[in-house]
């Protein structure tokens, strides 16, 4: 049985996405899974590496759509979830998010209206598996494994993810500012991760912004981190799929969203979410700074 796998150029979606692994495994046990990313998406492709579910990962040959090899493997696939990468699949409803969770809808959009009756609650949760070590570790030879001194610098560290991509879904440089330069103060470091055009959010010097590199490296590093920081977007559920300490930064930006407050909150079994309406800036930074203290004891 071979199964062609959720199709995504996103990388939330791709972590949403993972419960799906589980799923068929139970309904067809053995059977072939591919994990299709879109290759606009391909930097975050090594962290699905050594999945035990997915038997192969396959980069989509076009940049956001499908090209003749992809099409003869979709054709050996017993099961095609989301046949294209562009069209074929729906949301339950436009306001989805008032009442089922990412998971759920992400499934469902891919053709599977029964995950949760199929899965146990642990089932349900994305998971990743660290093959690599986190931090940048220093090797000098191809055959011998230096000790990673490069992890002493992230001691006493905290990550942030701060912008995600949709207007209104972070809080404001100026509310970064006034909780980073609290940290820095108080003798914690603050590595900031994301994309280059990222505006700089401190002039202190226990802050740093890392555009040199990948995603890849930046999810290495941010793992090293005592704590990590963001917004309900792709890099806290892949934070939240290592279960790796953190704290996420939540509002009801989407539109019409009253109910089911915490639809988009990333799966994280060591995570704490602050969640105000009306804007993320309305978080009281003393109340993060506070949970802070209390996870990471200088």
């Amino acid at each position: 049985m071979k199964i062609w796998g959720p199709v995504s150029g996103i990388i939330g979606d791709l972590i949403m996405g993972l419960p799906m692994l589980n799923y068929y495994e139970k309904k067809y046990p053995g059977s072939y899974k591919y994990w299709v990313i879109q290759k606009k998406c391909s930097q975050c492709a090594p962290i699905f590496l050594n999945h035990p579910l997915i038997d192969r990962l396959k980069i989509s040959d076009e940049w956001d759509e499908f090209g003749d090899y992809d099409k003869e493997l979709i054709a050996e696939c017993e099961i095609k979830t989301r046949p294209s990468a562009n069209i074929g699949w729906k949301h339950s409803s436009p306001d989805w998010y008032n009442t089922v969770s990412c998971v759920k809808e992400t499934a469902y959009m891919a053709g599977i209206s029964d995950l949760k009756d199929i899965l146990s609650e642990d089932e349900m949760k994305p998971k990743l598996y660290k093959w690599f070590d986190v931090g940048l570790p220093i090797v000098t030879s191809t055959y011998a494994k230096q000790a990673n001194l490069g992890t002493v610098k992230y001691r006493n560290n905290i990550a942030i993810w701060p912008f995600a991509g949709s207007p209104g879904r972070s809080p404001t440089p100026e509310w970064w500012n006034l909780l980073i330069d609290n940290l820095i103060k108080r003798g914690y470091t603050v590595h900031h991760y994301g994309l280059p055009s990222d505006p700089i959010l401190s002039e202190l010097k226990g802050y740093r912004t890392f555009p040199e590199l990948s995603y890849f490296d930046q999810v290495k590093a941010a793992l090293a981190s005592q704590l990590v920081i963001g917004t309900d977007s792709g890099a806290q559920w892949v934070m939240g799929a290592y279960s790796h300490p953190a704290i996420n930064l939540m509002t009801n930006w989407l539109p019409n969203h009253t109910q089911n407050l915490l639809a988009l909150e990333p799966v994280n079994d060591n995570g704490v979410t602050f969640l105000e309406t009306g804007g993320c800036d309305n978080i009281h930074v003393g109340r993060v700074l506070k949970n802070i203290l209390e996870r990471v004891p200088l």
